[in-house]
């Protein structure tokens, strides 16, 4: 999980409705960075992966980009929550 989540949890829990914008700001700027990542990523490499050989760097560097995103968005959808649960 993504180490911004138990801040999230505890801004949510103490009402600190700042940090929870903040966060979540902080959040939606990292999505963004990843996403410039993946679309120079690809437009640099794509010609270079393979689907049948995928234990190249090339590869694990995208799998891992790839789960850091899945678990920025599970964060992000948890802020958005927290964010309506204390009406911001």
């Amino acid at each position: 999980m993504h180490t911004s989540y138990n801040e999230l949890v505890n801004a949510s829990t103490y009402g600190d409705t700042n940090k929870l914008v903040s966060l979540y700001q902080s959040l939606v700027v990292d999505k963004m960075r990843l996403d410039k990542f993946f679309s120079m990523f690809l437009d640099k490499f794509s010609d270079k992966m393979d689907p049948k050989v995928t234990n190249t760097n090339i590869w694990k560097l995208y799998n891992k980009k790839t789960k850091e995103y899945a678990d920025l968005e599970q964060v992000i959808k948890a802020a958005e929550y927290y964010l309506k649960k204390n009406h911001v």
